[in-house]
């Protein structure tokens, strides 16, 4: 184990409250020192006012927190044509988001394929994305490409197409145990080594397949000690986001409560002291 490993981490607060206040402050106590902005209110974060977004500069900055990226719900969507259009104005909004709030990254998805989508269809999919991405090298932005459900990258192959031909310091990997364990996949299995030089941020939550259950990281299938150790001696260490979804998941978030993230707190932190890795 390489000496000096470290990780930063970071959190979905949201899933602790709708309210800043709740939000920020269970994540001093925590001393989880970044914020994932996905919502405050019950408000997403495109919606969010130059007033709203001022506030949430103020909320971190008074209680020590960053946000550590702009938790979007870009293209999670069908694909069709029109969709295209309003994906890139939903995308434009984040990158306002983020320059207000002094963020880079900015998760997003790929499109959900259609029934008995053609061959063509990936390279559709490629063209929506690329458009995206020159957006965000012209912007200075990173997006982030989160594996989630059933849109087209959830499935490793076709997120090993994307990167392949997209990726790049301004296009990288958001990887969620979670979500590839409901799907059948593995990360160590299905994902490693050939995402490693795209990947940004690791999503943790941990699922077992059968039955579908969301548990708290080493609970699950989701290999995220044996992962987690693989990375370390290939000396990654982007952030580790908690996105526990231990009370409720749905198609553009979840929630688990002020307890129940401390509970997914503490669990990633087991793993990560039992592999002698410091924040």
């Amino acid at each position: 184990m390489p000496d000096g490993a470290k990780f930063t981490l970071s959190a979905f607060a949201d899933e602790i409250s709708p309210a800043l206040d709740q939000q920020v402050e269970t994540l001093k106590r925590l001393s989880v020192p970044g914020l994932d902005l996905r919502s405050v209110n019950g408000v997403n974060v495109l919606d969010l006012s130059v007033d709203d977004l001022y506030g949430v500069h103020e909320a971190c900055k008074e209680a020590g927190v960053y946000v550590q990226s702009i938790g979007s719900p870009v293209n999670k969507v069908p694909y069709d044509l029109v969709a295209q259009g309003n994906e890139l104005g939903k995308l434009e909004k984040a990158i306002r988001a983020a320059e207000r709030l002094l963020v880079q990254r900015i998760r997003i998805f790929t499109p959900e394929a259609p029934e008995n989508a053609g061959a063509d269809f990936e390279d559709k999919v490629l063209a929506w994305m690329l458009e995206q991405k020159r957006k965000a090298v012209d912007e200075g932005v990173v997006l982030i490409v989160e594996n989630d459900a059933r849109y087209w990258s959830a499935y490793p192959e076709n997120a090993k197409r994307l990167f392949g031909e997209l990726g790049g310091p301004n296009f990288r990997a958001a990887f969620d145990f979670a979500n590839t364990v409901l799907l059948g996949f593995r990360p160590m299995n299905d994902w490693f080594p050939w995402l490693l030089p795209h990947l940004d941020t690791l999503h943790i939550k941990d699922a077992t397949q059968s039955p579908a259950a969301i548990l708290p990281a080493g609970e699950g299938e989701g290999q995220i000690e044996e992962t987690l150790e693989w990375l370390i001696r290939q000396k990654w260490a982007g952030p580790l986001t908690l996105e526990p979804h231990l009370q409720a998941a749905g198609k553009f978030g979840g929630f688990s409560g002020p307890d129940l993230m401390e509970t997914a707190v503490e669990a990633l932190r087991r793993i990560l002291r039992k592999l002698g890795v410091t924040e």
